[in-house]
């Protein structure tokens, strides 16, 4: 991501506690933590509403147990990543992710369908 990239994402990010959010329960390991809860911000359903939902979205983050990625951007307590594709039932995702280092949830900031090459 270039620099104005990352800070733009940064920012909106921000934001992701402030607006419309669904919370979940799950089982899962991320980033080599336990987490209980994913938090979907529905800020997808601007633009992706017709192909991907909560249930969806909520696959394709769990496709991530026992997973470990390196953050593309760090804001305090918050890393955010970037994780594409994310393959499900012979499709193409991307998913915009956050942690806070201080709770045990896996954030979604955004997930929508992509082309693959």
């Amino acid at each position: 991501m270039a620099k104005g990239s990352v800070d733009k994402f940064v920012n909106k990010c921000k934001n992701l506690f402030r607006g419309r959010r669904t919370e979940y329960r799950v089982v899962m390991t991320f980033q080599g933590r336990s987490m209980s809860r994913i938090v979907i911000d529905q800020h997808y359903r601007d633009r992706h509403h017709e192909s991907i939902d909560d249930e969806l979205i909520l696959d394709l983050v769990q496709t991530q147990n026992g997973a470990y990625y390196f953050p593309v951007s760090t804001q305090g307590d918050f890393e955010f990543f970037k994780i594409e594709p994310v393959v499900w039932k012979l499709k193409s995702y991307r998913l915009i992710l956050l942690v806070c280092q201080s709770e045990d949830y896996v954030g979604v900031v955004n997930a929508f369908r992509v082309e693959t090459l």
